[in-house]
């Protein structure tokens, strides 16, 4: 019993962290404030719905026409081989021979500034690529100096683009235009003229490949090289007859574009939602924004609001 007199019991008290309740009393000020400024959110995110819906609909309609192209491998595996042959007695001769096209080559092709330029004015796409600018029943331009060349083919640029599968070789060639036909159009018309393009100068190469053997064939004496030159000069020609019966002599077709029905862009209804998104992020900090400097301009009265 004497024990229990003489103890003593001590209670300790914790404070709490001033801290964590002036953070508690921000959240709950905070949410009163959105709570309060409801009319302002709304305000601004409708006004925001507004602006989306307007540029969604004012927003031109743009096609998009795609073809599925195989890139053409050599004839046969002898041809690959009789032309590598060719390559090195050549090298050894001293002249060059321009090797077969590649897939690299190709697409390096539908790329180049020299192809889209030839192609632009053998179709006579100017008018078409700048059709703000052209009169069409003038047949005239509306300024001085007309557009040019190099704008031309920027511009065709931003509407074509390619993509290579590396795992099947296929290459999947886009157009992408205001006016549907005129896409699909395009996108045919690109293929035909890469084709024909690299066609004629593997026919021209072949030529001249022809007219090196032959002069080589009437100068050399040895029968095993006049042998190695004659299989050299038949495949040679084997090459040239076969490039002038094929039109899909780089690129062959699988599937040829065709005209869209619907427009891939713009995607309205997206841009509506990303609207209303934006104009409830605004809204929010909107009012973030005036609640901090209200406290910054008045910072005795809100502690005094906040004491009450």
């Amino acid at each position: 019993m004497s024990e229990d007199k003489n103890s003593e019991v001590k209670y300790v008290m914790v404070a709490s962290d001033p801290s964590m309740q002036d953070d508690e009393i921000d959240l709950i000020e905070l949410m009163r404030s959105l709570f309060r400024a409801w009319k302002t959110i709304a305000l601004i995110t409708i006004s925001c719905v507004v602006l989306a819906s307007v540029y969604a609909i004012l927003s031109p309609e743009v096609y998009r026409a795609e073809t599925l192209l195989s890139p053409v491998q050599g004839k046969n595996s002898g041809e690959s081989s009789a032309l590598g042959q060719l390559g090195g007695l050549a090298t050894m001769m001293g002249a060059q021979i321009p090797s077969d096209s590649n897939v690299e080559h190709i697409i390096a092709t539908l790329e180049s500034r020299k192809f889209l330029g030839l192609f632009i004015k053998s179709k006579n796409l100017m008018p078409i690529l700048f059709e703000e600018k052209w009169d069409k029943s003038k047949k005239a331009w509306l300024i001085d100096p007309p557009p040019s060349e190099q704008s031309a083919i920027r511009t065709l640029k931003r509407s074509v683009s390619l993509d290579e599968d590396k795992n099947s070789g296929l290459i999947t060639l886009s157009v992408n235009w205001e006016n549907p036909q005129f896409c699909s159009t395009l996108a045919n018309d690109i293929v035909k003229e890469v084709n024909s393009q690299l066609r004629l100068q593997a026919i021209t190469d072949s030529e001249k490949r022809i007219g090196f053997l032959e002069r080589e064939l009437a100068k050399t004496t040895l029968q095993g090289m006049r042998d190695v030159l004659y299989n050299l000069l038949e495949t040679e020609k084997q090459k040239a007859m076969w490039a002038n019966v094929n039109e899909d002599f780089a690129l062959e077709v699988i599937d040829p574009a065709v005209e869209p029905t619907q427009p891939s862009e713009p995607n309205r209804k997206l841009i509506v939602v990303f609207g209303v998104l934006c104009g409830v992020v605004a809204g929010f900090f909107t009012v973030f924004f005036l609640n901090f400097y209200h406290k910054l301009k008045n910072p005795k009265s809100t502690n005094k609001s906040l004491n009450v």
